[in-house]
Order: C-alpha cells, then structure tokens, then sequence
C-alpha cells in the first residue's frame, strides 16, 4: 500500500511572499524551524491540529493503512509541535495516529518542529493531504474550508506585495529602470491555483463561495456534498445578499425534491441584481423556480 506522503514546512522568500510547498522529506534541514531528531511520543499526548479540515481514515481504508504499519513499520515518522501541559499537536499523520491506535501500540515516531506559528500550522495540515491526494478527491467541504484558509495567506500577501511594489518603485526611480522592463511576479492567487490542479477562474470562484458567513456557509457546504444543488449555483448564490442566500437555502430545505441548477441560480442572481433596494423573497424565489420547471 502506498505510505503517507510528506512535506516540509511551509518556504517563504525573505521578503515573506509565498512559494507553493513541495513534497519533501521533514527531516531536512529548515531554515526557520529547528526540527528535531525523530523521536518516540505517547499516544496520549497527542492532539489533533485544531484547525484540521479533513476526515480521517475510517472502516476498511484505515485498516489497510494499519495492515501496512503493522508489515512494514512505520516508515514516515509523524511532524508534531509542541502543546501545552507537555502535549503535542498533530501536523501532518493524523490517520497514522489513528492506525498505531488501532494496532494497539502505546507510542509513535515523531519529528517534534519548534517555533511553528498558527498559519503554518494550518499550511502544513493542508500541504500533507494535498501531497497525498489530489484536490478532487475531496468533498465540497473539505474544498472550501482549504479555500477559506488561502484566503487568509492571500490577503497577508496582498498587503505584503502592496510594500514590496513601492519598494521596487523606489529602487527603480533610483537607478531609473522602468518597471514594464522588469517580468510580472506570478501572482499568488495563481500558484495556490496551480498547486491545487485548478485554474484561476475556478480558484476565484471557491473563494467567493469560502467568504461567506460561516453559518450560511456551512448551510451551503452541506447541501453541496448532498447535491442538493452544483458547484456553479453554490457560486452564483454567494454573490447575492445575505438574507438572500439564506432565503434561498430556506427554500431548498423546505422542498427535499428540489434542486438548485446553475441555470436557475444565475436567473436568481440577475433577477437580486435588477432590485438592487429590495431583497429576494422566499414568494419571489418560489414562483422563479416554478417558471424554470
């Protein structure tokens, strides 16, 4: 069976703008982290990264993973940092975690990573899975939570690359070079876009979906992996007002048998941009739907 694929720590240039990490081993040699030898930890003082998206291993997939730990070892030692009252936290093994569990063994090997900060923890959590499986493997949730949490990486860069244009403006002045000789960075839009196998249309329309409230999005996500409506009608929904979004998913609910088209979404969304003073009714919404059947 194939083991755990893992990755290092997230790379950042030194004036802090982001490079897509790639798969890579953790025992090498970080330059902002000082990574410890591997070394054995109790099963009882690990904690999950408090920010994990992803479903773990369950039923006959984690026990394949077992079976394999079980023949051949645990080869790829899990990354944790340190916690509090002596624990540690999950970075990147979570399902290993849970198949030397299910082995019945007290311990396991671990690389221990200091001075790890919040956002990189998060990176680390995401990296991992996406060097494990591709970003359609996942669910609507799983997708859009990932989306939600670049979001945050692409507005810090944003005001990162707002500081480092007027810097090179300044140096460009200076020694007077043009700035239209110089080649466009890559934006950072488009290399999380890549590294996730989708383009930047579609990345931009996950972040739309991701920047609702947390509450209404949760709504959404769920009603997505029910397929009670598609991709590009969840997109189109994210655009309307709030009270609208929420109307429409009342509505949705309250008919089991309907389903939402990206037709009838755009329709929807013509129809809230054309009353721009007033919202969508759930009468307004219903009778729509009824002249689209």
């Amino acid at each position: 069976m194939k083991n755990e694929m893992e990755t290092k720590p997230e790379q950042r240039m030194k004036d802090g703008t982001f490079i897509p990490i790639k798969k890579s081993d953790f025992t090498k040699k970080s330059t902002e982290h000082k990574l410890l030898n591997v070394t054995a930890i109790a099963l009882d003082k690990l904690v999950p990264c408090a920010n994990h998206p992803f479903l773990t291993y369950k039923g006959e997939r984690l026990e394949k993973l077992a079976t394999s730990i079980s023949i051949s070892g645990l080869i790829n030692p899990i990354a944790v940092r340190p916690h509090t009252n002596g624990s540690y936290e999950i970075l990147s093994g979570h399902n290993r975690v849970e198949a030397v569990k299910l082995l019945g063994q007290d311990t396991i090997n671990a690389i221990v990573m200091e001075g790890v900060s919040d956002q990189e923890a998060e990176r680390i959590v995401i990296e991992s899975n996406i060097n494990q499986q591709s970003f359609a493997d996942w669910n609507y949730s799983q997708q859009i939570r990932v989306i939600k949490i670049y979001n945050k990486y692409i507005q810090d860069n944003s005001q990162q690359g707002k500081r480092r244009d007027l810097a090179d403006n300044a140096t460009c002045v200076h020694s007077e070079h043009k700035l239209a000789d110089k080649h466009p960075r890559p934006k950072t839009r488009d290399k999380i876009s890549k590294q996730l196998g989708i383009s930047s249309t579609v990345f931009e329309r996950y972040r739309s979906i991701a920047k609702l409230d947390d509450k209404i999005l949760d709504r959404l996500c769920e009603m997505l992996d029910e397929r009670r409506l598609g991709f590009m009608a969840a997109y189109r929904l994210s655009q309307l007002k709030q009270g609208e979004i929420s109307a429409v998913l009342d509505f949705i609910k309250d008919n089991p048998d309907t389903k939402l088209k990206g037709s009838t979404a755009k329709l929807l969304y013509d129809k809230s941009q054309d009353s721009t003073d007033k919202e969508l009714t759930k009468e307004s919404i219903q009778e729509l739907y009824i002249t689209t059947i």
